[in-house]
């Protein structure tokens, strides 16, 4: 039997399909001749394309307005605006230690509306997460009840694995192989996915944030822990079973405290939130609200309160050189309480990172402030709800000629 080559016109289509979605999904409105120059079809086809997204519901067209008619065609026949449908929509949930936020997203990355619930700090029981998550969910589903909602994309702090989203160690929640995300599935009724945060991070930034457009990436965020997410050629860097970027714990200091992972001198007991606290004479645990403070009261001269910065800020430089080194990114984002110490004292993280590294920065290692701030991974987990859609719209829609609006309403 003859072996097959290349792809069917079928799958040729699909593919074409979520390529344009995607473009109107992370850049917004775009006519059609923008559309034909980019993607490198003919008019014929993106005319096709956007039909059949319209009849899914994921698109609309109108003729272009002031704002977005592109430069330099604002006369002769006007090109149609393509532009993604916010009523599609997913839910997006960050799990952090202190507090629970969900939002719903619309396609192109409106965020609708959101809620807050916040929480003690420690162990928190998986039930009772899933009960006040789905509580959650439900009231902002029915306050604002979208005409299709995908699923759902949640972010975890701790490692998830990729095969069916089980939390296999969740440190700063308390958690050892609890299976929230299928606990949350059965109890909301819907497609759940989890990704750990800092991994969700740097797409988040990489789609909409500071490393819009780069291949190579490192995203560091930190709180309580210190976690990372890293784009390799373009693609996010997972390991065998999802858990990799666990970088908290590389060891920066052969002198240094014990770790709870049980090793010495792990870079999170250097530049964790509780270590900028306590130095600068403050009480652990008081969040991204009191980590604010202290940066603020830094800036404003108090000497503790420097002294604590700068301790953070060089450490963070000294653990940044084994990132460079071991993953050679062009951009490195910094998110959370990194973030806040980056904008703060740049100078003296930048000094740290290119004193030592094997391979030198030499300026050519960019440092950036994560543009999405505490949402990078709200973010994120609503790219991970949507990512089925986007890879395959006529999968998750089914084909525009069986699919009407009433069955799109469901």
């Amino acid at each position: 039997m003859p072996r097959r080559s290349g792809i069917s016109q079928d799958e040729l289509r699909r593919v074409n399909l979520g390529a344009l979605l995607r473009r109107v999904h992370t850049d917004g409105p775009t006519s059609r001749a923008e559309l034909t120059t980019e993607l490198g079809l003919n008019r014929s086809t993106i005319g096709d394309l956007t039909g059949q997204l319209e009849s899914l519901g994921l698109v609309s067209e109108e003729l272009p307005t002031e704002e977005t008619a592109p430069l330099g065609r604002r006369s002769g026949r006007p090109s149609l605006v393509v532009s993604p449908r916010s009523d599609v929509a997913v839910v997006a949930i960050a799990l952090d230690v202190d507090r629970i936020t969900v939002a719903l997203v619309g396609l192109g990355g409106v965020v609708l509306d959101r809620r807050t619930r916040l929480h003690e700090r420690g162990s928190h029981d998986v039930e009772r997460v899933v009960e006040s998550v789905s509580q959650l969910t439900h009231d902002l589903l029915t306050q604002h009840a979208p005409r299709c909602c995908l699923g759902v994309g949640v972010s975890v702090p701790g490692a998830v694995r990729a095969s069916d989203g089980l939390i296999r160690f969740g440190p700063n929640l308390g958690w050892v192989d609890e299976p929230f995300t299928a606990l949350l599935a059965e109890e909301l009724g819907m497609p759940v996915q989890s990704g750990n945060d800092a991994n969700l991070g740097v797409l988040a930034e990489n789609v909409r944030g500071a490393a819009v457009g780069v291949a190579d990436v490192a995203y560091i965020s930190g709180s309580v822990g210190i976690g990372g997410g890293f784009l390799v050629g373009g693609q996010l860097l997972r390991g065998v079973e999802g858990y990799a970027g666990e970088i908290g714990h590389l060891a920066v200091d052969s002198g240094g405290t014990t770790c709870r992972c049980g090793s010495v001198g792990c870079w999170e007991t250097k530049v964790g939130e509780n270590q900028l606290l306590t130095h600068a004479g403050r009480l652990p645990g008081g969040g991204p609200q009191a980590v604010a403070e202290v940066v603020d009261a830094a800036a404003a001269g108090e000497e503790r309160a420097i002294a604590s910065v700068e301790d953070v800020a060089s450490w963070t430089g000294v653990g940044l050189r084994a990132v460079v080194n071991v993953f050679n990114p062009e951009v490195i984002v910094l998110g959370g309480m990194l973030g806040r110490v980056l904008a703060s004292r740049p100078d003296l993280v930048a000094e740290r990172l290119n004193s030592a590294t094997l391979i030198s920065p030499g300026g050519r290692v960019d440092l950036r402030v994560a543009a999405l701030g505490e949402d990078s991974s709200l973010v994120g987990a609503a790219e991970l709800a949507f990512s089925p859609l986007l890879a395959d719209p006529l999968a998750v829609m089914g084909e525009p000629e069986a699919q009407g609006h009433d069955a799109l309403a469901q």
